[in-house]
């Protein structure tokens, strides 16, 4: 990666401007130098069969199946679903030699620039030295990894230049730019061709460059509810997912509780390169008031692994959800029960108790077991339509009954008559 230190500090604009962007997308590679006054083959080079064939354009990583080395990109995910933080461990992780996530090695390590113009200085400094302190590292010896709190306006030719010219000084393996709302003015958030001419001179910047550039981007509001893993698809504003030779997808699999500071995430990451991994995220922040306060603890699981989980607790959860229906019905039905008893004052009998309500002979039956337990009703006998009937009634008082004796009848009398 490249090592190079450069001086100077980034003067790159905040505050994205509202005019209406009238000038042609930034010159590319040899910046000043006017369209007009190149040749044809260096506007437009073209590569014989032969020379296509025997050209070396392998691709080069910078973290092997993640992250590939001067192609432009993005880190997508919805609503808090730690797009900064997750970033901040990847630049990290690049400007220190340590695996990504604590789970993806990095070969070699290279400068790393963070243009994060959301979260202020005092929470970029505490995920940062969080992130350090995971990692066993100090954040004061992290020569390689610069931030900067201003974002270049893509809409401005000009920040566009400075931004280039950064990039030559310094010599970065990898850009962040967090967020891309605060770095693009949205009028045109629908339109693909205008979002293609502000997106454009960044892959013109990789390719002349050699840096990766990502922008940190939201998805669509749908992401908010927990599920399945966010695809490109779910990316917010036009023009993205077709920028992105490299993404980063965040989605949710469980909702956040924060009186835990635990993160259940999808983590996708693909490329036009061909690499392409999804995987279980779960993040443990903390919370200042812990035990331990603000930490940064991350690890990864094999999707296979990670679903067999989830369907697990989703089978418990089933399990809770139809044990509590089962209750609340049968709470419901004794209700129903000892109504239909209290309307009865000589008493019912349990097949006109079935037939009555509705139920089963067995709900009937436990119903009017738990309904003696309790000495709310007794077995009885009573005369109905010139016949003895034999059956239940609600006791005055609410007398009970000797153990053994709950749900006792005449002999060669049967409790579902």
């Amino acid at each position: 990666m490249g090592e190079g230190r450069g001086e100077g500090s980034s003067v790159l604009s905040s505050t994205p401007q509202l005019d209406t962007l009238s000038s042609p997308s930034p010159a590319l590679p040899g910046e000043g130098q006017a369209e007009g006054r190149l040749s044809d083959d260096e506007r437009f080079p073209f590569f014989t069969a032969a020379q296509l064939n025997s050209g070396q354009f392998e691709t080069r990583y910078l973290i092997p199946g993640i992250l590939a080395a001067g192609q432009p990109g993005g880190i997508f995910g919805a609503f808090k679903t730690l797009k900064t933080s997750i970033t901040a461990d990847l630049l990290i992780s690049l400007a220190s030699g340590t695996p990504f996530l604590g789970h993806f090695a990095v070969p070699e390590p290279g400068r790393a620039l963070f243009l994060s113009g959301e979260s202020g200085l005092a929470a970029l400094q505490s995920i940062a030295r969080r992130i350090c302190a995971a990692r066993g590292i100090d954040l004061d010896t992290l020569e390689r990894f610069e931030l900067s709190p201003k974002l270049p306006n893509l809409d401005s030719p000009d920040d566009v230049k400075i931004l280039g010219r950064i990039l030559r000084r310094k010599k970065p393996a990898c850009v962040a730019i967090d967020p891309a709302y605060l770095a693009i003015r949205g009028e045109d958030a629908r339109n693909l061709f205008a979002m293609g001419s502000l997106l454009r001179p960044l892959a013109e910047l990789c390719d002349e460059t050699g840096a990766a550039i990502l922008i940190v981007h939201h998805c669509k509001r749908t992401r908010i509810v927990p599920g399945d893993p966010a695809t490109l698809d779910d990316i917010a504003w036009a023009g993205f997912a077709e920028f992105a030779a490299q993404w980063l997808l965040l989605a949710r699999r469980r909702r956040y509780d924060p009186d835990t500071g635990h993160h259940e995430l999808w983590f996708t990451a693909g490329g036009r390169a061909g690499h392409h991994s999804l995987s279980a995220l779960d993040v443990d922040e903390g919370f200042p008031k812990g035990p331990n306060g603000r930490v940064w603890k991350t690890a990864l699981k094999e999707v296979g692994s990670a679903e067999m989980e989830a369907e697990a607790q989703q089978v418990l959860a089933a399990e809770g959800r139809r044990e509590r229906k089962t209750a609340a019905t049968f709470l419901r039905n004794r209700k129903r029960v000892l109504a239909a008893l209290t309307a009865a004052k000589a008493g019912e009998t349990p097949r006109q108790l079935r037939h009555g309500l509705g139920l089963t002979c067995a709900c009937v039956n436990e119903i009017l077991a738990s309904l003696c337990e309790e000495g709310l009703i007794e077995p009885s006998r009573f005369l109905k339509r010139d016949r003895v009937e034999y059956g239940y009634r609600v006791i005055a008082g609410g007398k009970t009954f000797p153990a053994g004796k709950t749900n006792s009848f005449p002999a060669g009398r049967e409790t579902n008559s």
